[in-house]
């Protein structure tokens, strides 16, 4: 799909098409939720033990048939792997295991790492003398909160001991104690801790499925209408009507080609030439806030809404040749509920006003070029930021899926102040 309102030929139309966009060199990167930014990782403890490799999956079998709730995934803690080579262990991992502490010796968990490893050893469980160190597995029996040093020392027992080497051992090793929320995130767990397993779930925010389906489908249009945003803030910056800021909404039409609703620049400078600029100007003519103002112009009018008075305080008219060009061509279908299932694209990250504006307004989806760490409350970050993720908090009523487009020539950014309230 292509949008044909090229920002360099404002005559095109507003639909989208099926050929390639030529802007689309960037790409889409999700915002994390308050609750993703925020976790930290909960880590609970794991008994191992090592086997040799050609007894693994008999032991294996024989400890789950043994365990008391061995379907419970806070026993077997099923995001992390219950095999692992030597090798694979990280090696603050492999340390732990290398040094098991004397008979009986039991250590505080919350002890440091180096002075004191979270090891607690058993006795000897095989009297055969152990194979080579490369002809063993690590196996995770299942988390030391379910069961005890003593028990998994009698399931131990109670199993055949020709897996297990002369100086095979329990170990308790601290493990991450909830799923990763991203591979990333596993990939940095395995390195810290254990091996640990990405199964593509996320508790803290909206399921890795939607976000990778609405991506594929914003992404081919995506760097045109933040183009086209791009556009009409140039205009109101030249014009001196407002800051270099800019929306557009789109429909993204289902079954039809998406189509872009309307175009707003900011205007908080509009309607006061001899404004002294140190104030922040009319914040009810934030790009954002106007280009919802149009929505709901068009929907008055698909009512047959007579307008008496278009000149308030938001500045709902199109003022700029872009901004009426979008709005006389730019259809909205009828019967729908102020921006449910539109888009909107920024080329800012929305100050907090604009941000809870726009789940006020029941917006599917946001995408934006620029962060703005000072003043932007969509993301969950807080350094830099300030921390709200507005678009995705259990506590609100609405929530929208978030992007931000990452794309060189879309991030020259025209505001040197980062403290704008975009």
């Amino acid at each position: 799909m292509e949008c044909q309102l090229a920002p360099q030929d404002i005559d095109g139309d507003l639909h989208g098409s099926s050929s390639k966009s030529p802007h689309s060199a960037g790409h889409l990167v999700a915002l994390r939720t308050k609750a993703e930014a925020q976790a930290i990782v909960e880590v609970t403890h794991a008994h191992v033990v090592r086997v040799a490799q050609k007894s693994a999956n008999t032991l294996l079998r024989a400890v789950d048939d043994a365990l008391p709730h061995p379907t419970s995934t806070s026993v077997t803690l099923p995001h992390l792997r219950r095999f692992s080579k030597p090798t694979s262990l990280p090696v603050l991992t492999r340390r732990r295991l290398s040094c098991p502490l004397a008979e009986g010796t039991v250590t505080d968990p919350s002890a440091d790492d180096e002075a004191s490893p979270n090891i607690h050893s058993s006795t000897d469980l095989a009297t055969k003398t152990s194979p080579p160190e490369t002809l063993f597995l690590y196996l995770l029996i299942c988390a030391a909160t379910s069961l005890s040093r003593e028990q998994a020392l009698e399931i131990l027992a109670s199993t055949p001991t020709g897996g297990l080497g002369s100086s095979s051992s329990i170990y308790t090793i601290p493990v991450p104690a909830q799923a990763p929320t991203s591979e990333e995130q596993a990939l940095q767990w395995s390195r810290d801790y254990w091996p640990t397993v990405y199964k593509k779930h996320n508790p803290y925010g909206p399921h890795p499925s939607i976000v990778a389906r609405a991506e594929e489908a914003l992404r081919p249009l995506a760097a045109d209408w933040l183009i086209l945003a791009r556009k009409v803030s140039t205009e109101a910056s030249e014009s001196s009507v407002g800051e270099c800021i800019g929306a557009v909404i789109v429909d993204p039409g289902m079954d039809e080609a998406p189509v872009a609703v309307v175009a707003a620049g900011d205007a908080r400078w509009e309607d006061g030439a001899s404004r002294v600029r140190q104030d922040n100007g009319n914040i009810m003519a934030h790009a954002v806030m106007r280009a919802i103002g149009m929505v709901a112009r068009k929907r008055r009018g698909l009512l047959g809404i007579q307008e008496e008075d278009s000149r308030d305080a938001f500045l709902g008219d199109p003022m700029t040749p872009v901004e009426q060009k979008v709005f006389a061509q730019g259809t909205i279908k009828a019967g729908g509920y102020l921006c449910t299932e539109l888009e909107i694209f920024l080329t800012h990250e929305p100050c907090v006003m604009c941000s809870m504006a726009i789940l006020h307004s029941r917006f599917s989806k946001v995408v934006f070029a620029t962060r703005m760490p000072r003043t932007g409350g969509l993301a969950a970050e807080i350094s830099p930021g300030l921390g709200y993720g507005l678009w995705w908090l259990p506590e609100l009523n609405w929530k929208l899926l978030a992007w931000q487009w990452v794309d060189e020539e879309l991030q020259e950014d025209t505001l040197p102040m980062t403290d704008i309230q975009a």
